[in-house]
């Protein structure tokens, strides 16, 4: 089933306990480009392609969040989220990739908000926040 192999990923991502995460009142559904949605089961009648928000999308080696995925799941984390400064949580939100020395899916948080999910690999964690959400960056 999708939620458990979101489950799987998450839980070597991030040490979220599983069950913790199988227990939470969502369900899941996989859309085109492997973009997982979440959404709760509800008596009024839609079409499908109308349920839920952008979860985040599902990679070979794990899955990326969205930034309602990391607000999702980041309370859950036991490992990779790294906490930035105001600085650093401005340039990840403008759309820059951060120099960090890590490997690897990690939620990037500021204060109480989660910022979304980058991949490190060792030297940067690349920036997947969309154009449209970014922030204009005062020069």
């Amino acid at each position: 089933m999708l939620k458990e192999k979101i489950a799987e990923f998450l839980e070597k991502q991030f040490d979220i306990d599983k069950s913790e995460f199988l227990n939470l009142n969502l369900e899941f559904e996989e859309r085109g480009k492997r973009r997982v949605y979440a959404f709760k089961k509800c008596q009024l009648e839609v079409p499908t392609y109308h349920y839920g928000i952008y979860f985040g999308t599902l990679e070979k080696n794990g899955i990326r969040l969205s930034i309602e995925g990391s607000f999702i799941v980041g309370k859950l984390a036991k490992k990779n989220v790294i906490e930035l400064d105001d600085e650093n949580a401005k340039r990840w939100m403008g759309g820059q990739d951060l120099e960090l020395p890590v490997k690897g899916y990690v939620i990037l948080k500021w204060k109480n908000f989660f910022l979304g999910c980058g991949k490190g690999n060792g030297k940067i964690v690349k920036n997947y926040v969309p154009k449209e959400r970014r922030i204009q960056i005062e020069q």
